[in-house]
């Protein structure tokens, strides 16, 4: 018996909104790769997604090291929302890791921010190559992005670069190369501009040469973000070094979706064990850029670079950490070049002790050794000690330069700095602005404050100021003598220096600075007084102070005033 018509337009319409509300996975978009997808239905709206991971470029020469990330987009889910468990396959890392989403309710046109995936999906691992989780996406969510960690996109990099023109300290943006498939390679400069640049000590680092190690491009941003604060660590830090950084030194691997290769499947970190006969246009753009910073020991450059930061995420390891290079006194470029000399080595254990003493992130993780990847070297540390701080024409005579600290930082991906939740992009931004303040202190850096006094009493009343560091910024303890015995006094405030004469009948009293506040203040027997002030840690800032005393047994109240005293910032 045929079925009828109106049974048949019936079954047709169930069958296309059931197909019409089948989630669909796309992974076109910047940052995403994955081989294949499929989604089955298990009933209602759950539903099975298999997603198959890719080499990089699609490239199966490269091996299981480079399938280690993924990031799609689930389209077309019910507004009701969905259940959908997903197996992420052929995967090249076995560490388990809680992945992020961002949603959307208009179909994709735009997504909140990326967020970890509720606890409940945790994923668990069906076999060495696989892990599996379950979501449920939120009513009214139309799209979902998901990816194995927090994504950072060639367009997130091309904003934040756009965004730095009205950075204060940011001196300029440069391309100082191409990619393989012609995107910008910028460099960015960070110094005081209002401070020449004699004797500054410049610092390299560079993130995301490896392109889908996204801690490093977070790390960075809150490095460039805390640079722009106006924090006392930064601005001393600013006053006294040239900071060149490079946020993405691989674009085109971002933009592809590559977990450790440029367009050219090359892992660019392997080509610094040759730089100078590199094809890679990334390399020959590094490594230009360094090499004019560095000149020659024959000639070399004005500001040579003494840090360089070497920015990486890593996998199976549970906290932030440092490759320390092993020191080998016996180092010969030729004959025994595993690790560096001795006194690199302790270089870099001083580094990791400050930046592990100024972030708790870091002081989580320990210190893992490197031979600096003898016998080939390939790292940009390896460069750096073996083109300058090896040779003692650098160090020695003719150009008795520093030796160059350079090292590799490695983020994960696992729990953030408190132990108890999963980390997020914040922590690694914390983790920048503290990376900042290492490096500060880790040259010998300190915010400073300084006493300068000026002008001269109306009479006999004197005024001194120490300086003592007190919650981030400093304790000014004022003393003033030469006032009658228990005289009745003010002690002035201003923001301001200034020479103005005091209204008659005392014109010959000066008042010498803006009269912003005022405090009142007693002398004792011997016309001897003292009061306080706290300077906050403001760059740049001057706190101006004078004492006015009172005699009223004396004709016209007895009024003398101190030399005016300034509170100073020096940086």
């Amino acid at each position: 018996m045929r079925p009828s018509p109106a049974l048949l337009l019936a079954s047709l319409t169930f069958a296309a909104l059931a197909h019409a509300q089948t989630p669909q996975v796309t992974f076109t978009g910047d940052t995403m790769r994955m081989r294949s997808a499929t989604v089955t239905a298990t009933g209602g709206t759950a539903f099975n997604v298999s997603l198959t991971m890719e080499d990089d470029n699609a490239n199966a020469a490269l091996g299981t090291s480079f399938r280690r990330w993924w990031h799609c987009q689930i389209g077309n889910l019910a507004a009701a929302g969905n259940t959908l468990t997903v197996t992420v396959g052929n995967a090249g890392y076995t560490d388990v890791i809680l992945p992020v989403w961002a949603q959307s309710t208009d179909g994709g046109v735009t997504f909140g921010p990326y967020t970890r995936l509720p606890l409940s999906a945790v994923p668990t691992q069906p076999s060495s190559t696989q892990h599996r989780f379950t979501i449920a996406t939120p009513p009214g969510t139309t799209t979902i992005r998901i990816a194995k960690y927090f994504p950072y996109t060639t367009a997130r990099k091309d904003a934040y670069v756009a965004s730095l023109a009205t950075h204060a300290r940011v001196r300029s943006v440069a391309v100082i190369g191409t990619s393989v498939q012609g995107r910008p390679i910028h460099r960015i400069e960070l110094t005081d501009s209002t401070v020449p640049d004699a004797g500054k000590k410049r610092i390299w680092i560079h993130s995301g040469i490896h392109p889908a190690e996204t801690t490093s491009y977070f790390t960075v941003e809150g490095l460039i973000d805390w640079l722009g604060s106006g924090d006392p660590y930064a601005e001393v830090l600013l006053d006294h070094t040239i900071l060149d950084i490079v946020p993405m030194a691989n674009p085109d691997g971002v933009a592809l979706g590559n977990y450790r290769t440029n367009a050219n499947s090359s892992n660019l970190e392997n080509e610094w064990a040759a730089p100078y006969n590199s094809a890679q246009p990334e390399i020959t753009a590094l490594r230009t850029a360094i090499e004019g910073y560095m000149g020659t020991p024959a000639a070399p450059a004005s500001n040579p670079i003494v840090v360089v930061l070497n920015l990486h995420s890593s996998h199976n390891v549970s906290y932030p950490f440092h490759f320390q290079h092993t020191a080998n006194a016996n180092w010969n470029a030729t004959s025994n070049n595993s690790g560096v000399l001795p006194v690199v080595n302790q270089l870099e254990g001083q580094w990791i002790s400050t930046f592990r003493a100024n972030s708790l992130f870091v002081q989580r993780g320990s210190t893992q050794s490197s031979s600096a990847g003898a016998p080939s070297r390939p790292f940009v540390e390896s460069m750096m000690h073996d083109r300058w701080s090896a040779l003692s024409s650098w160090t020695g005579a003719p150009a008795f330069q520093q030796p160059v600290m350079a090292i590799t930082f490695e983020g994960t991906y696992g729990m953030g700095p408190q132990q108890t939740s999963w980390n997020t992009e914040s922590d690694y931004n914390l983790c920048g602005a503290q990376l900042g303040k290492s490096l500060a202190l880790y040259l010998g850096l300190q915010p400073t404050s300084s006493v300068v006094s000026y002008g001269s009493p109306c009479s006999t009343l004197v005024l001194t100021a120490q300086l003592a560091p007190s919650g981030g910024g400093q304790q000014a303890s004022l003393n003033f003598a030469g006032a009658p015995a228990n005289a009745l006094g003010f002690a002035m405030f201003g923001l301001q220096s200034a020479a103005s004469p005091l209204p008659a009948p005392w014109s010959n009293c000066l008042l010498r600075q803006s009269l912003d506040s005022n405090l009142l203040v007693f002398a004792n027997g011997l016309g001897i007084g003292q009061y306080s002030v706290f300077v906050p840690p403001w760059a740049g800032l001057s706190v101006f102070s004078q004492v006015l005393t009172l005699d009223p047994a004396q004709a016209n109240f007895g009024l003398d005033t101190s030399n005016g005293v300034e509170l100073r910032n020096n940086y």
